[in-house]
């Protein structure tokens, strides 16, 4: 009879508090194999640079998109496009690892999760506040 191998937590994801809970929130109830711990380990990254993101655009209870640079020109926080790629990059994580957090009909939200919009709130999954800023 073969055993079965474990799935070993990375020591990058063990030291950082953020990726631990992450890690430990995404394979509960969820069976991988451990050579899956690679993209476990990309995904938990990325939901931290979506969350970093989300923390350098609040401002004051509000949400920062643009800033003025030294000529006067009006651009869009860098922030912006680094959200753009994350949230791709978890969906094609999730996709590669057979995740589906689609969100339950039971929830009581009419909001469409296939809207890319939408998409980073449940990533994010800070609730009413973020539904807000987005």
């Amino acid at each position: 009879m073969a055993t079965r191998k474990r799935l070993i937590k990375p020591k990058s994801v063990r030291d950082d508090p953020y990726r631990n809970k992450k890690w430990n929130e995404l394979v509960r109830g969820r069976s991988f194999r451990p050579s899956d711990a690679p993209a476990l380990t990309l995904l938990v990254q990325w939901y931290q640079v979506v969350d970093q993101c989300i923390e350098d655009m609040s401002v004051n209870g509000g949400i920062q998109v643009a800033f003025s640079n030294d000529m006067g020109d009006i651009k869009a926080l860098p922030q912006i496009s680094t959200m753009k790629q994350a949230s791709a990059e978890i969906r094609q994580l999730n996709k590669q690892l057979g995740i589906n957090d689609g969100r339950d009909s039971e929830a009581g939200e009419d909001d469409d999760a296939s809207n890319p919009a939408n998409v980073l709130r449940l990533v994010v999954g800070r609730g009413p506040a973020a539904r807000r800023a987005v």
